[in-house]
């Protein structure tokens, strides 16, 4: 636990969900930076200004909200300026025009992207400097939340599907028969729009 959350606890026990002055945040935590620290509390959103000089509490469930809600958009990947594309059940997702999403729980949303394993080495530097959770496919961590995974590859193939780079069409079905018994439904819907050639139920039960 950082030194924000833990003074966050304890501003929680001493003015609860009262309004607090800068001064009287002095007078309970002595402290020679009173006003840096009022303000790095305030930019982290544990706190908040209710008028010049005066503050309040974010509440605890709002706090978490903030927190979970903090997530980079997909379009941050364009400014890695690199090669890549969305794969794999990302790419199911965007081919599937979002019918078909799988591979994520309550507290874990996987964004798989395909990358040049030459360009390994930035896309750690890139994620880093954006704070960005990632992964390289195979890593062995803990992971929460909205988190990157990349798939290094010699080269990467991708084509535009409203304004998201993924995969080709081809890569997304081969996935999905890899997993048949999971990406059934994904399959039957691609058949339905692209013609993949693909039998439904009935004829392969038939």
């Amino acid at each position: 636990m950082d030194r924000y959350t833990e003074l966050y606890a304890w501003m929680w026990k001493s003015f609860g969900g009262e309004e607090f002055t800068i001064d009287e945040f002095r007078m309970v935590f002595p402290t020679s930076q009173a006003a840096k620290v009022v303000h790095d509390l305030a930019a982290k959103g544990y706190i908040y200004r209710v008028r010049r000089g005066t503050y309040r509490l974010t509440e605890p469930v709002d706090f978490v909200s903030n927190i979970s809600g903090r997530e980079p958009d997909d379009t941050v990947l364009e400014e890695a300026g690199k090669d890549y594309a969305l794969c794999e059940s990302t790419a199911v997702a965007v081919w599937t025009d979002g019918y078909y999403w799988t591979g994520f729980t309550k507290g874990f949303r996987p964004v798989h992207i395909a990358v040049r394993k030459r360009d390994l080495k930035d896309w750690r530097a890139f994620f880093r400097k954006k704070r960005a959770r990632f992964a390289v496919e195979g890593e062995s961590r803990t992971l929460y939340g909205k988190v990157y995974i990349l798939h290094p590859r010699e080269s990467v193939r991708s084509e535009d599907r409203e304004g998201s780079r993924v995969v080709p069409l081809e890569e997304v079905v081969g996935f999905c028969l890899e997993r048949e018994m999971a990406y059934e439904p994904a399959l039957e819907y691609l058949d339905e729009k692209y013609g993949i050639g693909y039998p439904r139920r009935e004829a392969r039960e038939g």
